[in-house]
């Protein structure tokens, strides 16, 4: 069963799916910036709009068992309802508003990152690489929130080369899980179980 588990289960199936997944749709958003971006605002828009429905299903849901704990879907039904709307009406502005919350979120996880590395203990690469990881997030993360319309574009293709690059990493760790998958020999005895 080990051998099997080890060998045998074509585990590097899944990330060869993956890494093709990756690289596609990263080259769409590298290359197709403003297609995608209207894409994903549309998509947004149209998720918005059924979350907020969900949201006043729910509270109709709660309204009926009386209190007054309805109203906090009932508020974030509407908020979700004119977010929808607005990303069909005004998708620059969604696009600069999802651009300020991304360079926000940038700015405390590389600021995060970076005071991590500084007070964690010992020395290393490790550590180092963390440290300027953080600083480079967060300068980016600065970047895109003092310039969110200008950059809308440039951020969607820094995502598609980080998507692209990780699609890479994928497909290179599906040919390392199938060259050692190849490479395991049964053990002995092994054949002879199978069989049965």
């Amino acid at each position: 069963m080990a051998y099997w588990m080890a060998c045998g289960s074509e585990s590097w199936k899944p990330p060869l799916v993956a890494g093709i997944i990756f690289l596609v749709l990263g080259g769409l958003l590298v290359f197709f910036p403003e297609g995608s971006l209207r894409l994903f605002i549309f998509l947004f828009g149209v998720l918005a709009f059924i979350a907020g429905i969900a949201l006043f299903i729910g509270a109709w849901m709660l309204s009926r068992s009386g209190g007054m704990f309805f109203m906090v879907p009932l508020i974030l039904g509407i908020c979700a309802v004119l977010l929808g709307i607005l990303s069909f009406t005004d998708p620059g502005l969604i696009g600069a508003f999802a651009a300020v919350l991304l360079g926000i979120l940038l700015i405390i996880g590389g600021l995060g990152g970076a005071f991590s590395a500084i007070t964690r203990p010992g020395y290393g690469s490790r550590r180092a690489l963390s440290l300027v990881g953080g600083i480079v997030i967060a300068l980016l993360g600065f970047l895109i929130l003092f310039y969110p319309r200008l950059s809308s574009l440039a951020i969607v293709r820094i995502i598609g080369a980080v998507i692209m690059a990780a699609g890479v990493v994928a497909l290179i760790g599906a040919v390392v899980l199938a060259l050692r998958e190849r490479s395991c020999a049964p053990p002995p005895g092994f054949e002879r179980l199978e069989r049965f």
